[in-house]
């Protein structure tokens, strides 16, 4: 997965936050699950990020020096 599809991943989870808290401030329902669907895309976000630092090879030449 190229790198630039794993940052709007997190574009697109902070905007459904954001719509998320908005609605949940004004009482509507669905609220809860949009800030749940933001959060698990967050996570996934931190994971695949994660997940591309360390198996690119640069990372690995920087850690044996």
């Amino acid at each position: 997965m190229k790198t630039k599809y794993i940052f709007l991943l997190f574009i697109f989870g902070s905007i459904l936050g954001l719509i998320g808290a908005l609605i949940k401030i004004l009482h509507w329902p669905g609220a809860s699950t949009l800030i749940i669907l933001a959060t698990m895309l967050n996570v996934c976000f931190w994971i695949l990020l994660l997940w591309k630092i360390f198996t690119h090879p640069s990372l690995r030449d920087f850690m044996n020096k």
